[in-house]
């Protein structure tokens, strides 16, 4: 867990799993305790939608890819 208290995600449980989660992360963004940034490169490959995301406390860049069956989605750090 960072300062931001963000928590490693292997996997979605389902669609409706993710779809909370990136209503939570835009409600960061929008309260100022996150920001999302430009990917640099993406680490999940072309056909995946990937999104940075930066912790402004600790200055850490997270990535958020969706799920495509049979790959559940990811969020972790870059």
């Amino acid at each position: 867990m960072n300062e931001c208290n963000w928590e490693v995600v292997e996997g979605f449980s389902s669609p409706r799993e993710y779809e909370r989660f990136s209503a939570w992360i835009t409600e960061q963004v929008k309260s100022g305790i996150t920001e999302q940034t430009p990917v640099q490169d993406s680490y999940a490959g072309p056909g995946f939608e990937e999104k940075w995301f930066k912790c402004i406390v600790s200055n850490e860049t997270w990535r958020l890819v969706s799920p495509q069956a049979p790959f559940k989605g990811y969020w972790g750090p870059v």
